[in-house]
């Protein structure tokens, strides 16, 4: 049960990993091309905050800030399932190696 536990913490915690940190960069480039719309090189960012906007209104049903959490989430999920895929062969390898270890060495003498 304990172990269970463990895991569910672990994908838990990488979900909510996974979701600030593409929440935050999402949301960091999102103000960094707001905020080159007053500098020199507005004629640069002005077109590709434009396209960026896009993209996100298209996974928020229109608003830029549900496209972010829409992609954040799908994000974190997947960051979760990495995680626990990972856990599944470290589980999977830590079992060969003690099926290994109780292997009769005998058997590979020549």
């Amino acid at each position: 049960m304990a172990t269970l536990l463990h895991f569910l913490r672990s994908l838990v915690v990488s979900l909510l990993t996974g979701f600030v940190l593409s929440l935050a960069v999402l949301g960091l480039l999102l103000a960094c091309l707001m905020g080159l719309h007053i500098s020199p090189i507005a004629f640069v960012a002005d077109p590709v905050y434009l396209q960026f906007s896009q993209f996100l209104a298209v996974f928020g049903n229109g608003d830029r800030l549900e496209g972010i959490v829409a992609i954040a989430l799908a994000l974190g999920i997947v960051f979760s399932l990495l995680n626990g895929f990972g856990s599944y062969k470290r589980s999977q390898r830590s079992e060969w190696h003690l099926a290994m270890s109780n292997f009769p060495k005998d058997n590979f003498t020549t």
